[in-house]
Parts: C-alpha cells; sequence; structure tokens
C-alpha cells in the first residue's frame, strides 16, 4: 500500500515481495472508494482545505495529533455552506502488515452530510405561511453529499490521507436514507432515547485547539468527535495536549467492516446547538457489546453522557 511521509506525502514500496504482502490493502481502498456513483477526488486539493484550518501555522505538522475521524469531518463540513445539518459516519479499519514486522492501521470512513436547511424552511412556510419565512439562502445553502476517505498514520502525522471520492446524493436518495432509525431528511430526532444515558460529571479535559472549535456560536462535528474520542480513550488529553490514539483494534471485524458510528445534528431545533453521538461496536469485551458516548451543545453549553449494552 502507498504510504506518504508528512513532507511529502509518498512513500513507494521499496519491493516487489512488500507490495504482495500489501496488496489485500491496496483492492480494498480500491474497492471502497471506486463504490458505485462515487469519484475520486484529488488528495492534494483535500489537504489544502484542511491546511486552511489549523491554527498553530509555525508547527512542522500543525494537524500531527488530529485524528482521521475529525478531518474527515472537517473536508465533508466545508464543501457545504449550510450550517443546518445532519451528519452520519461510520468508520472501519485494517491493519497493514508490512514485511519487516511493523504494522500500521488503516481508517476506512464514509460520511454522508445532509443540508437540511430547505427542511427546516419548507416546515416553517407550512405553519406560517410562505411570505413569512426567510429565503432560502437564510437557512443554509448545499446538497447532500457522501464522502468516503482513507487515513494511515505516518511518523509525526496520525492521519495522512491516502484516497478520498465523493458524490452528491440526490434529494430523492436522501429521503429514502436512514439516519440510525430516522428518516435523513426528516428534521427532528432525539437521542435521548437512543440509549440509557449517565450524565459525566465533573471536569472534562482540556487542550490547546488545534483548529477552530465553534462557528456561529456553535461546536463543529470535528470537535465534537475528538471530545467523544477522549471518552472513549480514542484520544487522549490528560496531558493538556491532545493526541489521537486510535486505541485497540477490534478482533471480530472482517476487512474494512464498519464497527463504529457517529450521528450529528447541528441547529435542527428552536435554539442553536448540536448533539453528537458516538456509538461502538464489536468491542473486544466479554461483558459489554456496545458503548455510546454524547456530546450536546446547547447555546454554548456542554454536556456529555455515556451508556452501554451488556452481553
Amino acid at each position: 500500500m502507498l504510504r506518504r511521509t508528512a513532507v511529502t506525502l509518498s512513500l513507494l514500496l521499496a519491493t516487489t515481495s512488500l507490495a504482495v504482502a500489501q496488496s489485500d490493502t491496496d483492492e480494498a481502498i480500491a474497492q471502497f472508494t471506486g463504490a458505485n456513483g462515487f469519484s475520486l477526488v484529488d488528495t492534494e486539493t483535500l489537504e489544502a482545505t484542511l491546511a486552511s484550518y489549523w491554527l498553530d501555522t509555525n508547527a512542522a505538522t500543525p494537524d500531527g495529533t488530529v485524528g482521521p475521524i475529525e478531518k474527515a469531518l472537517l473536508i465533508a463540513d466545508d464543501a457545504i455552506e449550510s450550517t443546518r445539518t445532519r451528519t452520519e459516519l461510520s468508520y472501519g479499519e485494517m491493519i497493514d502488515s508490512a514485511e519487516d514486522g511493523s504494522s500500521a492501521p488503516v481508517s476506512f470512513i464514509e460520511v454522508r452530510h445532509f443540508n437540511l436547511g430547505p427542511t427546516i424552511r419548507a416546515e416553517l412556510a407550512a405553519d406560517l405561511g410562505e411570505e413569512n419565512v426567510a429565503d432560502a439562502a437564510e437557512f443554509g445553502t448545499g446538497e447532500h453529499r457522501a464522502w468516503r476517505f482513507v487515513f494511515t498514520p505516518t511518523m509525526n502525522n496520525q492521519a495522512i490521507l491516502l484516497q478520498a471520492s465523493t458524490k452528491e446524493i440526490s434529494a430523492k436518495e436522501a429521503s429514502k436514507q436512514d439516519c440510525q432509525g430516522t428518516p435523513c431528511l426528516d428534521s427532528y430526532r432525539d437521542f435521548q432515547d437512543m440509549a440509557d444515558w449517565t450524565e459525566v460529571e465533573g471536569e472534562q479535559p482540556d487542550w490547546p485547539l488545534l483548529y477552530a472549535d465553534v462557528a456561529d456560536d456553535v461546536a463543529i462535528p470535528a470537535y465534537a468527535a475528538a471530545r467523544l474520542a477522549t471518552l472513549g480513550y480514542w484520544a487522549n488529553a490528560e496531558s493538556g495536549e491532545y493526541q489521537w490514539t486510535y486505541g485497540e483494534h477490534p478482533e471480530g471485524v472482517e476487512r474494512y467492516e464498519m464497527y463504529r458510528f457517529l450521528s450529528m445534528d447541528r441547529n435542527l431545533g428552536n435554539e442553536i446547538g448540536l448533539d453528537a453521538v458516538w456509538h461502538e461496536t464489536k468491542l473486544n469485551d466479554d461483558a459489554v457489546t456496545d458503548l455510546w458516548y454524547r456530546f450536546a451543545d446547547v447555546a454554548g453549553f456542554h454536556t456529555v453522557f455515556t451508556a452501554s449494552a451488556g452481553r
């Protein structure tokens, strides 16, 4: 599989035997990003998009500790203007083994990013009358779009983008898609019934921001994912610095089978805010089958919750 360093973003396979050993990973990447309807996107263009977000521009790798889920969400969020959005992310992972005995995780991420601005406007117009509702631009513009990303860590960078593809989701197609049991274009969804939540008490870890955490006074999806990752120790900030760690790879998954699912609703209610849930499955645990973590930002006030399911 093609690896890229943080400096050149390209490192050619050294031997034929190594290429053979890694062919399954290469095949999986091509299959995943080349799915029906998806078109490949230039990774250097996307890396340039990401570079515009990093705050510490003096660092050699200002994004070195940022995880693949955050980067995927930053790219998807950047692609449409609307901040009235529903986001569904699925995550799978393969362990890529080299001939020398070294190994590295390869992240397979699909993001479905829906603009619910038109839906909310249509609902208000039906209730209040067309003449009493602001124009479409005020509710957020942009299409529904799906993305597929493949990331892997290299020296000094926890998530280098290897390949990416995207496709527009038509309104007709979006109306038929399911988002964790709710039609994806239904403006109302309540995460409260998803699990038996317990609020996390006490002070949560904090760290110097690596990218802006809010847009229009609301937490952005990438930052919500980072917060959730620290709850489940897929990222660590106990030292005061944020570091994506990948965590333990589940033993019961095949190839890039999806086992991690994030759902996020932003600015879909009467108050500005974001509600985000991280659902972890396929756990290497004899007692627990599923873990849920929830981050709620309501008018700038943050609350986090956890839940679990036993075998």
